[in-house]
């Protein structure tokens, strides 16, 4: 019995050595299938891991580069800021005792200006670091060491170096410019399209640590430095911008455009272009803050995210590069610098066109826009001066569609151009194949068709250069500090569009449109100017985008140095829209500040008397006294007619009527008022018909309203406005003045 049991027992030990030995078998298989795992198959996975233990990389960020005018004046820079951010539960006194979080949210929430209960919710948040403020200033980094140094915190609030993009002048050039996102990277405009240039590339620090992350030793340490971003200087000049943002700015408040407007200002023989404005425009510094025209902050605030981000997304753009207008009887400029230069036209064979009012093309009847007194007879110099649509309707059909858009190609209308400026798209015309009567009618003169305000300027320069296209610039040069190079950007002629003698010939003919004809308002004492107005009306199924009124000026007109367009965008048919007479005055004032500022010597070129009378230009009276105005009304000749409750000597004017630029006789009348909203004098317009010259001046006058003269012997056959027409008291009536013979004819 006892050897049984014995011998049981020796059984029971030997079965569990035996599965002692398997297992332990089985775990050194296991051991060593896992280490051959490591070592053969996983390899490459864990080294990389000990590698990144190992070894701290310290990113070097690089300083983003300064964008410049052309005169070396900053535009857009970066300076040094900090991030603050703290590690939760984790912030203590000297003596390592926790900080109370209200003190914390108390003292951080009026340092950086945040809710209370904002800071609490970082307080309380469960990551080891949350962000306090971004791009904090030196100022209040001063207010948080003081207050850290007041309340005797070490640790568990952290300050980090970090830069901010800074823009010195504001809101000047911002659509052009554009801004950058908190992470510096460009957003819109120049910033973004520039965006590799201005950046550079971040370099590093590599360091073998322990595991406690503390460097072995500075030899293995490798350091790659940052490259730095280029600095760009531009061809834009400041102060040029300046002018053409101003005058923009106040062009759009006189003459309610409800989609803004652009100015660019251009050298034709470079294609640099020095200014370069869009209205409205917006501050650089906080692109954000702002509330489009029309809308209380109530109604802004209440809009969906969605659609506050669309209408700042359009607030953005750079309408005069990426925007698309139709460009109206500026174009009649193409369309006769076609026709010259195909030998088709003379400039001054008389009857070569005629104007009654309106042209019959297939089973469309297109009227002129001035179709109640028709241009009659007329030389192509006349025709243009007159912006005539009859006459371009008929030049279009000698030139021909083909030979039309032949000539669009080589002006460049059919391509991009200013991509480095903003997305940039090429014009929207019909294929050739769909021009038919009536479309190839509305081309010759305007309509019909897009293109963007730099395109148009583009294609008027090469007219004024001698014929040669050049492509618009806006990068004068490229500077890298770090390697001490320079590159400039040439000037890059695309090719011959027409001959130099038609060039000449456009340009005397511009500058008649100046001293005879629709563009008399863009006239600059001392200077000679050519020009030629605009007035677009809406597209078919989009009324309520409303006129495009525009001017395009040059000067001088011998070795052209300067071309400038002004374009006003969305206003009311029942508004004053004609681009002579609104986008006009501004074309001419933006030449008279511009050209002294540029060193262009006046060529002794006096405006040119209109008619019998000389006329003098209304100025600008606005935010002066009522008595201050007066006085330098006045002293012009004029008659002056207030409009105040308050004292003349402390009453400021805030409107008057004519707008400043109108041309006017010796002795008309202007009516000054305190604001915009005041009730104005209204009057009707008299029956002028078959009066003397004499007779209406003095019928006007007893109204108090103005005249403006076509003609100079006979009586008058023609008014506008019309017979009793309730208009303010001060506006200018225009009447056509004909001997009764040749009106028979």
């Amino acid at each position: 019995m006892k050897k049984a049991k014995k011998a049981n027992e020796n059984i029971w030990r030997n079965l569990r050595i035996v599965i002692v030995g398997i297992m332990a078998t089985m775990g050194f298989v296991i051991v060593v299938g896992h280490l051959f795992i490591l070592q053969f198959i996983e390899n490459k996975k864990w080294s990389e891991a000990a590698y990144k233990q190992q070894v701290k990389n310290q990113i070097l960020s690089p300083n983003r580069g300064t964008i410049y005018d052309s005169n070396g004046e900053i535009l857009a820079q970066s300076i040094p800021v900090d991030t603050v951010s703290l590690n939760p539960g984790k912030v203590t006194y000297s003596n390592n005792k926790k900080v109370p979080n209200e003190v914390i949210a108390e003292g951080l929430s009026k340092i950086f200006e945040i809710t209370y209960e904002e800071m609490e919710e970082k307080l309380n948040s469960k990551k080891s670091v949350v962000i306090v403020a971004k791009k904090v200033e030196k100022d209040k980094i001063d207010q948080l060491g003081k207050w850290m140094k007041d309340n005797s915190i070490t640790a568990g609030i952290n300050i980090d170096e970090d830069s901010k993009r800074y823009y010195p002048y504001n809101d000047v050039a911002s659509n052009l410019i554009g801004f950058c996102g908190t992470d510096n990277i460009g957003q819109t405009g120049l910033e973004q399209r520039l965006n590799d240039i201005l950046t550079g590339t971040a370099g590093k620090v590599v360091t073998t640590t322990d595991l406690k992350g503390n460097a072995i030793s500075d030899e293995d340490e490798q350091y790659v430095a940052s490259e730095n971003g280029s600095n760009i200087y531009l061809t834009i000049d400041a102060t040029i911008q300046t002018i053409a943002e101003n005058n923009l700015k106040q062009a759009v408040s006189e003459n309610p455009s409800s989609t803004g407007g652009n100015v660019i200002i251009m050298k034709p023989q470079t294609g640099e272009i020095l200014a370069m404005a869009t209205y409205p425009n917006y501050d650089l510094n906080t692109p954000s803050n702002y509330i489009p025209t029309g809308y209380s902050e109530e109604e802004w605030n209440s809009l969906q995210s969605t659609d506050k981000t669309n209408k700042l997304l359009d607030l953005w753009k750079n309408k005069a590069v990426s925007g698309t207008y139709e460009p109206g009887s500026t174009f009649k400029l193409i369309t006769a610098a076609v026709a010259l230069e195909e030998g088709l036209v003379e400039t001054d064979k008389p009857g070569d066109f005629f104007c009654s009012g309106s042209y019959q093309v297939a089973d469309h009847n297109i009227s002129c826009w001035r179709s109640k007194i028709p241009h009659g007879a007329q030389t192509l110099t006349e025709a243009l001066c007159n912006s005539c649509n009859p006459a371009f309707m008929q030049l279009g059909q000698r030139v021909t569609a083909k030979t039309l858009y032949k000539y669009y190609q080589a002006f460049g209308f059919f391509d991009s151009v200013g991509n480095d400026i903003a997305r940039a798209y090429p014009g929207t015309f019909l294929k050739l194949e769909q021009v038919g009567p009536v479309e190839l009618a509305t081309t010759s003169f305007g309509q019909r068709f897009e293109i963007s305000p730099l395109q148009l300027i583009t294609a008027i320069s090469a007219i004024c250069n001698d014929g040669i296209l050049v492509e618009p610039r806006i990068v004068k040069e490229i500077e890298n500090k770090d390697i001490g190079s320079k590159e400039v950007i040439e000037t890059k002629e695309i090719r011959q569009v027409i001959s130099k003698e038609t060039s000449d010939t456009m340009k005397k003919m511009m500058q008649k449109v100046v001293t005879d004809g629709t563009g008399k308002h863009a006239a600059v004492k001392g200077f000679s100017i050519g020009g030629k107005s605009g007035t677009s009306e809406p597209p078919v199924g989009r009324e309520s985008d409303g006129y495009v009124a525009s001017f395009i000026a040059i000067s001088p007109i011998e070795n052209t140095q300067v071309i400038t367009l002004v374009a006003l965008h969305g206003i009311s048919e029942t508004a004053n829209h004609q681009g002579g007479q609104v986008a006009g005055p501004f074309a001419g004032k933006i030449l008279s500040e511009v050209l002294p500022y540029l060193g262009i010597a006046s060529d002794g070129t006096t405006v040119k008397e209109d008619k019998e009378n000389s006329t003098i230009a209304v100025p600008d009276v606005k935010n002066l006294t009522f008595n201050d105005a007066t006085i330098k009304l006045q002293e012009l000749g004029f008659n002056v007619k207030s409009n105040t409750i308050s004292s003349q000597d402390t009453a400021i004017v805030g409107e008057q009527t004519p707008k400043f630029g109108t041309l006017l006789y010796d002795n008309s009348v202007i009516c000054l008022y305190e604001s915009e909203s005041q009730e104005k004098n209204k009057t009707q317009v008299p029956n002028l018909k078959g009066m003397t010259k004499e007779q209406a001046i003095n019928v006007l006058k007893s109204k108090n309203l103005n005249i403006n003269i076509d003609g100079t012997n006979g009586t008058v056959i023609s008014q506008e406005p019309t017979i009793e027409t309730e208009v303010e008291e001060g506006t200018v009536v225009n009447v056509v003045i004909k001997e009764d013979s040749i009106y028979a004819q």
